[in-house]
Formats: C-alpha cells, sequence, structure tokens
C-alpha cells in the first residue's frame, strides 16, 4: 500500500503538471502572438518561444508518465477488487446465487469491476487535476490583476458547484445509474441465448430468446445515451460560464498592458479542457456507483455454511461417519441418514431423483449447512473445522464437472498449478487415461475444446477424475460416473475408481444397479416422506 500511495501520489503531481503544461502553451502563446505584434527585438521573444516548446513538448510527457502510473494503481486496484469478488463467489457458492443468472454474475466480475477503476481514473483524477491547477491560473491571474483573478475565480466556482450538484442527479434520472443494471441484464440474456441456443431451437423458442436480448439491447443503448445527454448539457455549462467570463475580463481589461491582455481572457478558455473533464467525471459518477452497489450485494449475500472463529486443525486420518443426519436446502429433503465409513473404505449412495444424493455431497463438502445431525471427519466434527480444510480432505466430482476450453495440461493443473509434467501423467495414469494422452501428438498439450467436445464422454469423465486425484484428496466422492457411458467404458472407469481403495475412501452415487452390485455398503435414500424421508442402510 505505501508503494501505491507513492505512485498514485506521483501521478496526481504529474497529472496537475501536465494540465499546467496545457494551461501554460495557451497563455505563452497568447502573450507570445500579441507581444511579436509589438515588432520587438527577436531577443525578447526569446524566452516565450522557448516557453512555448517546453510547455508543449511537456504536456505529451507529463500526461503519458501520469497515465502510466495512475493506469498502473487503477489495475493493480482492479485486481485486487476481482480477487476480493471472487472470493465472495467461493464464500456463497454453490446456494447463494440461485437469485442471479449466469451472464449477470459474469457481469458483475467483469464489467463492474472495470467500471470502478473510473472512481479513480475519470472520477477523482480529473477533479484532483483541475482543482489544483485551476488554483495556480487564478492565483496568476490574481497577481497579474486581482480583479481579474476574482473573475476567473467566481467562474471555476461556479462551474464546480453546478456540475458538481447537478450533473449527478441529471445523469441518474436520465439513466445513468441504469446502465450497470441493463449491462447485466444484456450479459445474462446473451449468455442464456448462446448456452442454451440448441434447446431453444430445439423447442421453437429461439424467437422469444432473441426478442429478450434485442430488448436487453434496445434499454442498454438507451440507458447510455440519455447518461452521455447529461455529460453534454454539463459542457454547455462549461462554455456559458467561460463566455461570461471572458466577456467580463474583457470589458473590464482596458486599463491593463496589452501584453497581458490576451493571457488574462484566455485564461477561462484555457480552464475549459479540465472543467469540461468535471462534467464528464460527474457524468460517470451514477455509473460507478451503481457498479459499486452491484458488487456490494455479493458481499452482503449470507453465506450458507457457518464457519468457526477459531477451527480445530485438520486431524491426520480421515475416517467419515454420519449420524442421523438431515439435509436440504430451505427444507430437508431426507433426514436420518447414519454411515461410518473407514478410511479406506467404499460405499454407494443411491436413491430416486430429488432425494438429496447430490446435496447430501455438498453437505459433506461443507458447501450446505446440514439440518440436524452430525458429521465427523477423523472423529471431529465437521462443523468446528475450517471448510476449505474439509474439501481439501473431501473432493467431489460431479456429474457435469467443467472441462475448459484449454490444453488437457492446463485443465489438470487447475488442481495443482504447480505439478510437473511427471506427476500429471501419474494422476492420469490413475484416472486410466495416461495411455490415450501419451499416444496423442500433442500430448499434454492438446486442447480439449469447449466443454470438452473434442473428447468422449469417458475421456471426459476421466480427465475430471484424474484431476481430482491431483488434488490429492483423502475422500473421494463421485457422483454419477457412469451416466451417458456405453457399459464397457463404464465398467472400465469404475475400475479405476475402485482401484483407488484402500489408498482413498471411496464414495460413489448412482442409480446403476451394475454399480450397486460392487459395494458391500449401500445407503438408499427413499422418497415417500414430505418434507422428510428415511434412509436405510444396507
Amino acid at each position: 500500500m505505501k508503494g501505491r500511495t507513492r505512485r498514485l501520489s506521483l501521478g496526481i503531481a504529474l497529472g496537475v503538471a501536465s494540465q499546467l503544461a496545457a494551461i501554460g502553451l495557451l497563455l505563452a502563446a497568447a502573450w507570445l502572438i500579441v507581444r511579436a505584434a509589438q515588432h520587438p527585438p527577436v531577443l525578447y521573444l526569446m524566452v516565450a518561444i522557448v516557453a512555448v516548446r517546453a510547455f508543449g513538448i511537456a504536456r505529451a510527457v507529463l500526461r503519458y508518465v501520469e497515465r502510466l502510473l495512475t493506469h498502473d494503481v487503477a489495475l493493480s486496484d482492479a485486481t485486487r477488487t476481482r480477487v476480493a469478488v471472487y472470493q465472495q463467489l467461493d464464500r456463497v457458492a454453490p446456494r447463494g446465487l440461485a437469485g442471479h443468472r449466469r451472464g449477470d454474475v459474469v457481469s458483475r466480475v467483469v464489467t463492474d469491476v472495470d467500471r470502478l477503476q473510473d472512481r479513480l481514473l475519470r472520477l477523482r483524477m480529473p477533479w484532483w487535476t483541475g482543482l489544483a491547477a485551476a488554483l495556480v491560473v487564478v492565483g496568476v491571474i490574481g497577481t497579474i490583476d486581482l480583479r481579474s483573478g476574482f473573475v476567473v475565480g467566481a467562474a471555476v466556482t461556479v462551474s464546480a458547484v453546478a456540475i458538481r450538484l447537478a450533473v449527478p442527479r441529471l445523469a441518474a434520472r436520465r439513466g445513468g445509474g441504469a446502465s450497470a443494471q441493463a449491462q447485466g441484464d444484456l450479459a445474462a440474456e446473451v449468455s442464456h441465448l448462446v448456452l442454451a441456443g440448441p434447446d431453444l431451437v430445439a423447442y421453437g423458442a429461439g424467437e422469444q430468446a432473441r426478442a429478450a436480448a434485442h430488448r436487453a439491447v434496445t434499454t442498454l443503448a438507451f440507458a447510455q445515451k440519455r447518461g452521455a445527454g447529461a455529460a453534454g448539457l454539463a459542457s454547455a455549462l462549461v462554455l456559458a460560464v467561460t463566455g461570461m467570463a471572458v466577456a467580463a475580463l474583457a470589458a473590464w481589461s482596458a486599463g491593463l498592458p496589452v501584453v497581458v491582455v490576451g493571457v488574462v481572457l484566455l485564461a477561462p478558455i484555457a480552464l475549459a479542457e479540465p472543467l469540461d473533464a468535471w462534467g464528464d467525471a460527474e457524468r460517470r459518477r451514477p455509473e460507478v456507483d451503481a457498479a459499486a452497489e452491484r458488487l456490494d450485494a455479493l458481499a452482503g449475500i449470507p453465506a450458507p455454511v457457518h464457519e468457526p472463529a477459531t477451527p480445530r486443525p485438520l486431524p491426520d486420518v480421515w475416517d467419515l461417519s454420519l449420524a442421523d443426519l438431515a439435509v436440504g436446502w430451505d427444507t430437508t429433503l431426507v433426514e436420518g441418514i447414519d454411515l461410518d465409513l473407514p478410511q479406506g473404505s467404499a460405499a454407494a449412495i443411491t436413491g430416486p431423483s430429488g432425494t438429496g444424493k447430490s446435496t447430501l455431497a455438498l453437505t459433506l463438502l461443507k458447501l450446505v449447512e446440514p439440518r440436524s445431525g452430525t458429521i465427523r471427519l477423523g472423529g471431529v466434527p465437521v462443523a468446528e473445522l475450517a471448510g476449505d480444510d474439509v474439501r481439501r480432505r473431501i473432493g467431489y466430482l460431479g456429474q457435469d464437472d467443467v472441462v475448459f476450453d484449454t490444453t488437457i495440461r492446463e485443465n489438470l493443473r487447475i488442481a495443482a498449478p504447480t505439478a510437473s509434467d511427471e506427476e500429471l501423467l501419474r494422476a492420469l495414469d490413475r484416472a486410466g487415461l495416461g495411455a490415450f494422452v501419451r499416444a496423442l501428438p500433442d500430448g499434454l498439450d492438446t486442447t480439449v475444446g469447449e466443454r470438452g467436445g473434442r473428447l468422449s464422454g469417458g475421456e471426459r469423465q476421466r480427465l475430471c477424475l484424474a484431476r481430482l486425484l491431483l488434488a490429492d484428496h483423502r475422500i473421494v466422492i463421485v457422483d454419477e460416473p457412469t451416466e451417458h457411458l456405453d457399459r464397457p467404458t463404464a465398467d472400465a472407469l469404475m475400475d479405476d475408481i475402485l482401484a483407488l481403495v484402500p489408498h482413498r475412501t471411496v464414495v460413489v452415487i448412482t442409480h446403476a444397479p451394475e454399480v450397486l452390485a460392487r459395494f458391500g455398503q449401500v445407503v438408499t435414500l427413499g422418497a415417500e416422506a414430505v418434507p422428510a424421508v428415511t434412509a436405510a442402510t444396507s
């Protein structure tokens, strides 16, 4: 933070110097033109000529360095903000985002975080540099002629007060604050249209979805157009005040020396650029505030799981036991679950759809709070352990785990960023995919396509299993691993999963009778009662 403060302070100083160089260029040029019209010896003009050149060069150089420093600070702040947003998402997922559409969440992480950069670069910086430059100009003009200094100071004050009070309210009324929400709605509609495109076409709903996306585009364009109108009115205000100030100075400058009349008259015009930047800054204020509110809303979502203030250390053993456990989200889905899993054992969980099998898995991962009962890991209640520690010990492979459109290597390194190629191949071997990857022309550098589309279903599932194993979880929960696989592929995959025992504890969630037949311990979640059902263990 010390380095940030130092870079920001230097950036502000250079920004002020750049503004003063631009103003000095105009005023020095005005003095030079008026003085040259008097045909003095050229030596009398050398200082002004050099000053004009110096101001012209300095303006560009100072602005460039200022942008480097301030943008470095802004981008660093954006990185920290984006990481904080990811941490909030991690804190509340999976339960906390049920009311948010996928595209809107992406818009908050990307667009709203980027818009917060405007708070420093396009909101605060114009005010800081503009005010400092205005004070210097008013002081210089006041030194030349006190009455003219008052006129320029009054013009700056009127413009600043009017812009600060009127423009944000006008921009908010004209839809400036609504553009952030409109951007999120548009992202949600487009994301829905892209991800669900094949299904929408199959059911003849493509036109309705496209019409919804077009409405979102129209709403966003309307909000941005109305917000830009506020900036135009601010520019008109600055020009009007500047014109009145020039007229007043022209009327009162009769007694001034001729060579300074041009300097005095052009002073309000020289300040028009920083004053106009204030108007653009205030036009953005509702957008920046709305983006900050949308991000704060994520931070305000309550965590679905209570974290202990002082977590107990993670035990070295990893036997798992459930006693009279009830799981569910807002209501209880299943209760009375009793299960003892010594480390290195295996069990299967089955039952009709909707009875809470996946919810049970998420509860074991401490992603969902148990409705009642206890879960013990290595003899320690999970409620007394940190969630991150629990998830380091227990890993989960869902039915549709995400496979990213990148290489096999990078997909695996999500679990272990520093893993060597040898470690990656060993994990692939344990998942039964090592020989396949070695036979590929590009090996680990093979791209798998969007959602792993270049792999078969079994290969995709094995890749996800290798990633899970690479994270070195002691307890592995696999949800419907054989779904959509042909029988030989499913049998081979289950052989590799069960081969993890006794080095891992394996829990498989499945409907398949042929998979259940391979387990000596099966928990069947019933489906009779509402709101609660009973678990029977066989």
